[in-house]
Formats: C-alpha cells, sequence, structure tokens
C-alpha cells in the first residue's frame, strides 16, 4: 500500500483508495500531498481542502482507472 502511496506523491497522480473517514468506510480517487509513517495528507475525490488520515485509516490502494503504473 505504501507503494501506491509514495507513487501518487512522487508522480502527482490519482490512485484509488479505500478510506475511513468519520466512521464511514469510502472509495475515493486520491492524490497525496504529503506522506509520512504515521500518516498521509490527501486531495479526496473533488474536495477543495486537503484530508489529513492516520496511515491505518488507509485500508487499500490501487491504481486509479485508466493507470497501470507505467510512464
Amino acid at each position: 500500500m505504501m507503494r501506491f502511496l509514495r507513487y501518487s506523491l512522487e508522480k502527482g497522480r490519482r490512485i484509488r483508495a479505500m478510506l475511513m473517514v468519520e466512521g464511514k468506510l469510502v472509495q475515493q480517487p486520491v492524490t497525496v500531498l504529503a506522506l509520512t509513517d504515521e500518516q498521509a495528507t490527501l486531495m479526496v475525490g473533488q474536495r477543495k481542502k486537503p484530508l489529513t488520515l492516520p496511515v491505518a485509516d488507509i485500508l487499500s490502494c490501487d491504481y486509479a482507472r485508466g493507470d497501470n503504473g507505467e510512464d
């Protein structure tokens, strides 16, 4: 999972993520803006404000539709 988060951060590309946000499970396209071992700052969907979540609340990641990880 950290591989996908680093991919989004380094390449500025969106990934698909399953997140636990305010106690609800959501699947959204996200772009990683900042990443540490404990937390990630994400631009979720079309929100205007970034969201900072503990990495433990990011349950799964994958390439976004149409992206296979190749440049």
